[in-house]
């Protein structure tokens, strides 16, 4: 693990955010540089439900599930985003779009937010799909 780089997250937070670092980042043990030097990379599931950020790292590599549900204060998702597994926005109150570069594996959930109502199914399985990402399962609304 390099050191560095959850340093640089934590700062992140802090310095953009003015929050203390959620206790949940514990679980962040796996995160380490990308290959290609420009993305934060988590190994598994990133659980970070209920945490009160209001964002994310941009270039965030989740190769599991990405649980930000109830995180009510998130306004938006980070650039380059990759779930290799379901990703569960579930009462994301605050979140109004979805990254232009989204890439999710399984299930999106969308249940409880603004983006239910902004955008049909087709537009997100097109955004999804723009960026090699296939949402096998379903859209929850």
């Amino acid at each position: 693990m390099k050191t560095e780089t959850i340093e640089k997250i934590f700062n992140f937070l802090k310095e953009k955010e003015g929050k203390e670092i959620p206790q949940k980042w514990e679980l962040i043990k796996e995160l380490e540089n990308h290959p290609d030097g420009k993305q934060y990379w988590h190994k598994t599931d990133l659980y970070l439900d209920n945490s009160g950020i209001t964002k994310l790292p941009n270039d965030l590599y989740v190769n599991g599930h990405l649980n930000l549900a109830k995180c009510k204060e998130l306004t938006k998702l980070p650039d380059e985003l990759y779930v290799g597994g379901n990703l569960n926005l579930y009462g994301c109150e605050q979140l109004t779009e979805l990254p232009d570069y989204l890439y999710v594996g399984f299930n999106l959930s969308i249940k409880n937010t603004p983006l239910a109502d902004k955008y049909t199914d087709e537009q997100i399985y097109e955004i999804v799909a723009s960026t090699g990402g296939i949402i096998t399962d379903r859209i929850i609304r």
